[in-house]
């Protein structure tokens, strides 16, 4: 019997952040800019955020790239510094910040002006934020804020932005919309049997030590975020990696200590990988896959029911709970911490 904390509540509320995603999003928003974008208004489009809100505006980007739109994905701390040459008065600067006052947030926002004041887009679930009321246009994550944990925002993040760069690129989101709403029936039901989900992967996996988790296309932003989920919530190091990298050196450390979890992903890579992935069990290394049907050939995590635009979604849940066994085993709970806290505001003060 696990005891109801924080973090677990987070993870048993993102059902509820997702469907207000779907009762709030708004297509309408962003009829301007789109038209704006049509008539070559914007010589580049930047999206920036910091940890979790990076990883999770990575499917957008995709996104935007297959509309054929000049895009830049990167994270604010870079952007401000050796890659602020990138910011012209003519770019979209989408900003993505659950909070909304990060500090490099705050950062980006002060050196508006110095940057020839481009159009700012921003992503937010707090409506009274520097970032939102500075805005040239913002449009809430409508996920709510997390106690802990990125969790139900970043299940926002992952959801807004996704249909904002579909509609930049010109295309319907009719059907991404009924994506979400299969994936949050999915969500529902996994949620609800957390318990019993919670006892059968930790049974799967028994002790983790070194661990890296994989994947490409949207999967890739899953494997960021998990790596960060294990960092800071059971407090050990883990790699979030594309698959692809993962075979230009980490695989020299397979053995039976070092664990793999690999994102099974999209139709056009999963093949490959599965392949690949068997190849690292039969190295020695302890590999488990991650998808929405078992492999008879490989220990498989079978994900929550999920489609389209909804799998980093369906992804990430699995993986939260995966952190709170691994955090019995290191005796730090997921959600308290050491020496951050929900929000970054300050740099000085703290490292």
């Amino acid at each position: 019997m696990v005891e109801r904390f924080p973090f677990l509540e987070d993870i048993q509320l993102q059902p509820e952040a997702l469907k207000k995603v779907l009762q709030g999003y708004d297509s309408r928003l962003l009829k301007d800019l789109r038209s704006r974008l049509e008539k070559g208004a914007f010589d580049r489009i930047i999206l920036t955020g910091m940890g979790a809100s990076t990883f999770g505006t990575y499917p957008a980007w995709l996104y935007l790239l297959k509309g054929s739109l000049p895009a830049f994905w990167m994270d604010t701390s870079e952007l401000l510094t050796y890659a602020s040459d990138l910011v012209t008065p003519r770019s979209l600067l989408w900003v993505v910040s659950n909070s909304g006052k990060s500090i490099e947030i705050t950062r980006l926002l002060a050196q508006k002006a110095k940057f020839g004041n481009p159009y700012l887009l921003a992503n937010t679930n707090i409506s009274d934020s520097p970032l939102a009321t500075q805005a040239d246009l913002y449009i809430p994550l409508y996920s709510g804020d997390d106690f802990t944990l990125s969790t139900r925002s970043y299940v926002g993040t992952l959801a807004t932005t996704q249909l904002m760069a579909l509609q930049c690129a010109g295309k319907s989101i009719d059907r991404e919309m009924e994506d979400l709403q299969i994936t949050l029936q999915g969500l529902q039901d996994y949620t609800e049997k957390w318990e019993e989900h919670l006892q059968s992967l930790d049974t799967l996996l028994g002790k983790v030590g070194r661990l890296v988790i994989v994947g490409r296309g949207l999967s890739y932003a899953s494997a960021m975020e998990a790596a960060l989920c294990f960092k800071e919530g059971p407090k050990i190091n883990a790699e979030g990696m594309s698959t692809g990298q993962f075979w230009h050196g980490p695989v020299e450390l397979a053995d039976e200590s070092y664990m793999v979890l690999s994102l099974a992903g999209e139709a056009m890579t999963k093949a490959e990988d599965l392949r690949l992935s068997l190849k690292a069990q039969s190295l020695g290394a302890k590999v488990f896959w991650l998808a929405d049907a078992p492999e008879k050939e490989i220990p498989s995590i079978v994900l929550p029911k999920y489609r389209g635009i909804g799998l980093p979604i369906a992804e990430i849940v699995p993986i939260q709970l995966i952190s709170i066994n691994v955090g019995k085993q290191t005796g730090f709970r997921p959600g308290d911490f050491r020496y951050l806290g929900t929000v970054v505001t300050t740099k000085k003060e703290m490292f």
